[in-house]
């Protein structure tokens, strides 16, 4: 994991490389059960990430909300972790997804993690943002509830430099369209008010921009980055 983030127990910067021992050197001595300490990190080389503690009677819907609340959730969309032969689906168990069985997401999160290594993640199925789900260690369960979830450390604001006039760390919108044309899609307030897909003589659709954001799901649909779970 390149760079460095937020440990939102002590609030502190650390770098990403170091922040697996910061975190478990503030649980180490919390007492309680034991929960887990799990990492979710975007899908390809890692640029976003953080580190989850679960208690041990979470779920996996519970995991699934946080990772909703803190990074993805914008039109209420289904989602799924998949291992390699079990689907467990935010709508319930149906037929699946080609040879997977389909389970219901209830299911205990440190036990499937622990029994079935790293899950993948979806979310939206149309326009879907990908993750991958890792059970790193158990740890103290201490202050947590037993069914409770809690972002302990994630990456801290990644600067974007604006695609359109080069301004260092200045990009602050996201153009919709030409995200999907695959073009440079980056912007800062200035160039976004003036780009073709802006402000021009055809009407604007609402939503042609959106918020640069600290998730793996900027620019998609509707996700304007109301990371809950971190507030």
């Amino acid at each position: 994991m390149a760079g460095g983030g937020i440990c939102a127990i002590c609030k502190e910067a650390v770098a990403a490389k170091k922040m697996r021992a910061h975190v478990l050197g503030h649980l180490e001595g919390g007492g309680g059960r034991g929960a887990g300490l799990v990492r979710v990190t975007n899908r390809g080389p890692i640029v976003y990430w953080m580190y989850v503690r679960v208690g041990r009677k979470a779920g996996l819907n519970d995991l699934d909300t946080l990772i909703r609340n803190t990074w993805v959730e914008c039109c209420q969309h289904m989602s799924s972790f998949t291992s390699e032969s079990v689907s467990y689906d935010s709508s319930g168990p149906d037929d699946g997804y080609g040879n997977l069985e389909s389970r219901l997401m209830k299911t205990n999160a440190i036990r499937v993690l622990s029994r079935e290594g790293p899950l993948g993640y979806e979310y939206d199925f149309g326009t879907p943002t990908s993750l991958h789900v890792k059970m790193v260690c158990r740890c103290p369960g201490g202050g947590l509830d037993e069914d409770g979830v809690e972002v302990v450390a994630r990456n801290a604001d990644i600067p974007h430099d604006c695609g359109a006039c080069g301004a260092k760390g200045e990009a602050a919108e996201v153009c919709r369209t030409c995200l999907w044309m695959d073009r440079e899609c980056l912007l800062c307030k200035k160039c976004a008010e003036k780009h073709e897909h802006g402000k021009g003589e055809e009407p604007v659709d609402e939503g042609t921009f959106l918020p640069v954001v600290n998730s793996p799901r900027m620019g998609m649909c509707g996700y304007t980055g109301d990371d809950r779970a971190w507030k």
